[in-house]
């Protein structure tokens, strides 16, 4: 069923690079009108001029902080009078990060928040209306599978990323009397960056045998969007982790990931 996505435009937060860009390049594989958001500059005009070459489709860009108090409203009313009429959601922009809590940056802690769930959720809020109306409409929110741990060192992302889980399992139960699928991706780390490529590399092998590379990332959360389940992991291993993780006893496994996670304090980045 994934053929009937050619009909639909595709909105994707944080579009011009990593996961965002990945999800771009399949959206676009698939005949579909693509709307990138993400910060102004360059990068983003890059992709737009390479998105529209490569595939021929119309390829729409908004440059914009999404930080920023008022940027939800701005952006789907930017859609809004163009008439572009989003179906497919992907709620991708965030920020990761490893860090001792009490040594971080207020700045730090709410910048997360306001990308990671402030603009999610109001993104979520203002273009749900319209897409009610529609025949046939996707939220797809980036999660990790960091959300379903307490992980130290990642404390606030971590957090925010179980928010986007529980979250996005709510909204989809609320939802299912409609045309409206919610869908949460949960992937492990995922290399976008050259700080995500040195958290990463930080956990040896165990990341190795984990990581879905950005590509076959958005192909797999984009097939399974007609699929019933709300929350998609990605990857054979990954989904023996979430197995071992729920048999694990808390105290051991928080232990367990405070020695794990330590590894990526050598890494301030991103």
């Amino acid at each position: 069923m994934v053929e009937n996505l050619s009909r639909h435009t595709a909105l994707i937060t944080g579009g011009s690079s990593g996961i965002g860009l990945a999800v771009a390049h399949a959206c676009a594989r698939r005949k579909m009108k693509v709307i990138l958001v993400a910060l102004p500059g360059p990068e983003l005009e890059e992709t737009v001029r390479g998105l529209a070459s490569e595939y021929g489709i119309a390829v729409y860009s908004l440059g914009i902080d999404l930080m920023e108090a008022n940027a939800p409203r701005r952006v789907f009313e930017w859609c809004r009078d163009r008439d572009l009429v989003v179906s497919l959601l992907v709620n991708n922009a965030g920020l990761a990060g490893a860090v001792r809590f009490d040594e971080s940056s207020p700045e730090y802690s709410d910048a997360r928040i306001l990308l990671n769930v402030r603009a999610l959720v109001l993104l979520t809020r203002h273009f749900l209306p319209s897409m009610k109306k529609l025949r046939e409409a996707f939220i797809l929110n980036i999660g990790s599978l960091a959300g379903f741990y307490s992980i130290p060192f990642k404390s606030v992302y971590s957090a925010s990323k179980a928010f986007v889980i529980t979250f996005s399992r709510a909204l989809d139960e609320e939802l299912k009397h409609t045309a409206v699928q919610v869908k949460v991706l949960c992937p492990n780390g995922v290399r976008t960056n050259r700080g995500t490529h040195s958290r990463i590399d930080s956990h040896g092998l165990k990341a190795r045998i984990t990581i879905v590379p950005a590509e076959k990332l958005a192909d797999f959360a984009l097939k399974r969007l007609f699929r019933k389940r709300t929350v998609i992991i990605p990857g054979f291993a990954n989904r023996i982790l979430m197995m071992i993780g729920r048999l694990t006893p808390f105290p051991l496994k928080q232990r367990m990931l405070y020695s794990e996670f330590r590894k990526e304090l050598k890494d301030r980045s991103g």
